[in-house]
């Protein structure tokens, strides 16, 4: 306590970004949480990132990150806002330990995440989370949870069909009837060929979406995915492993105990097949425009039977 018996005033702070910060401590007795009233102190001063190991500190005193250091090495100047002279930086231990005790609640809490990663391991947490939300396909519709009421949505609202107990054959392959409109289908799909013995699997979310055209139908498939948006920008991720392939079969078999085949029913025999790569998206901007995806194209003359499914994850 300092002298005069006075204890020294301590500022409040704000919330770090919208919820209280964990501050980290083996040694020292302490609060539950803390906050940090001005975030920018743990970004490096130059690029405005998240300050990261290993932290650099000039004669100065100011810190800066390792990719930054390197660039104002060679122009012998510290911060470009400073720009004073310095000879050399060094490793500023103290910042390193302090930014890697700092915990902030994950961007996705209010929907059920109970993470909280380090200050400056947020972004690298947000494209792994398995509780980001998701987006309903429904046109003007605002919904957005995690992956169990997405479905319950999907069924109680909207009244899509939506199956959820998928279940694959050693080929990865499985049966499925379709309605006019959307289908989804929840499914561990391989992560590679079947056929070449891999046990491998991944969740994912099919949409597919069955429309009515003038000469018959058209099938599209979409994988639903939350971190699709990171992927596609080069982030980490479940979603970067999900560059989807599919093979869509319709098999319209003859009935023996049909005896029109012959007369009113051209066709008693007939087997459809494409394979083709399936795109992922998070439905933040609404369906994509079908123009961009395959469409698996049946005329009304074939339609009749059962269409079957098999796709697989590379």
């Amino acid at each position: 306590m300092p002298a005069g018996g006075r204890e020294p005033k301590r500022k409040r702070s704000a919330p770090l970004n919208g919820g209280g910060s964990e501050v980290a401590s083996s040694g020292l007795a302490m609060a539950p949480s803390s906050s940090v009233e001005d975030a920018d102190a743990l970004d490096c001063g130059v690029c405005f990132l998240p300050l990261k190991p290993p932290i650099f500190q000039c004669e100065v005193g100011h810190v800066v990150c390792s990719p930054c250091r390197d660039k104002l090495k060679a122009t012998g100047k510290c911060h470009h806002v400073c720009g004073v002279a310095t000879g050399s930086y060094r490793l500023c231990h103290a910042m390193e330990r302090l930014v890697e005790s700092i915990r902030v609640p994950c961007p996705h809490a209010a929907h059920g995440c109970t993470a909280r990663p380090a200050y400056n391991d947020r972004d690298g947490h947000r494209p792994a989370c398995p509780h980001a939300p998701w987006h309903c396909p429904g046109e003007a519709c605002s919904f957005l949870g995690s992956t169990s009421a997405l479905l319950d949505h999907i069924s109680e609202v909207h009244s899509w069909p939506c199956i959820t107990n998928l279940e694959a054959d050693k080929y990865g392959e499985f049966a499925v009837h379709l309605h006019d409109g959307f289908d989804f289908l929840l499914a561990d799909c391989p992560t590679a060929n079947m056929k070449q013995g891999a046990t491998a699997t991944v969740q994912c979310l099919l949409l597919l979406t069955v429309a009515r055209q003038p000469v018959g139908r058209t099938i599209s498939v979409l994988c639903i995915d939350p971190h699709a948006a990171a992927a596609a920008s080069g982030g980490d991720g479940p979603a970067a492993s999900k560059q989807m392939e599919c093979r869509l079969t319709y098999y319209r078999p003859w009935d023996l105990n049909d005896n029109n085949h012959h007369g009113g029913h051209q066709v008693w025999d007939h087997h459809q097949q494409s394979n083709f790569r399936v795109a992922c998206t998070d439905l933040s901007d609404g369906m994509p425009n079908p123009d961009g995806c395959f469409q698996f194209v049946l005329t009304n003359s074939v339609i009749g039977a059962y269409y079957k499914y098999t796709g697989r994850c590379v």
